[in-house]
């Protein structure tokens, strides 16, 4: 049996998009950018189910309107419904909903859940332009 060489050459010259910080710019911009991303995906989601929610025809489509995002520490993004006060009894999350017949549409719920599912997805869309950025080819 034939014995097989690989030879590798490693340059440590320290220059680079690793080594001039584009490349960890970069990739702060593109998580930022991810995470903007996704959570407009889940306000798109959660005003989709909202404007359905109501089966006798009569949505207002107030409460659709209520969905935002607001950005936290870290650039995080936060979903929610603006605080509005009948916005847990509808999730299901209320003390109301124990002693009535509804317990709500667990819409957030469900779409946090769709959400973990197209996440991955939802930012890699965007991953080419910022490989780009620090100097690579996509």
């Amino acid at each position: 049996m034939a014995k097989s060489r690989i030879n590798v050459t490693v340059n440590t010259s320290q220059s680079g998009p690793v080594f001039d910080g584009r490349a960890t710019a970069a990739m702060f911009r593109w998580l930022d950018k991810a995470k903007k991303d996704v959570a407009e995906r889940g306000v798109d989601v959660l005003m989709e189910r909202a404007l359905k929610m109501d089966k006798t025809g009569r949505s207002t489509g107030h409460y659709a309107g209520t969905f935002r995002t607001r950005m936290t520490t870290y650039n995080d993004q936060i979903v929610d419904d603006g605080g509005i006060v009948y916005g847990p009894w509808l999730e299901g999350e209320s003390k109301r909903n124990s002693s009535t017949r509804f317990k709500g549409y667990h819409q957030f719920r469900r779409t946090r859940a769709q959400l973990r599912k197209e996440a991955k997805d939802i930012a890699q869309g965007s991953l080419d332009q910022f490989i780009v950025q620090m100097g690579g080819t996509p």
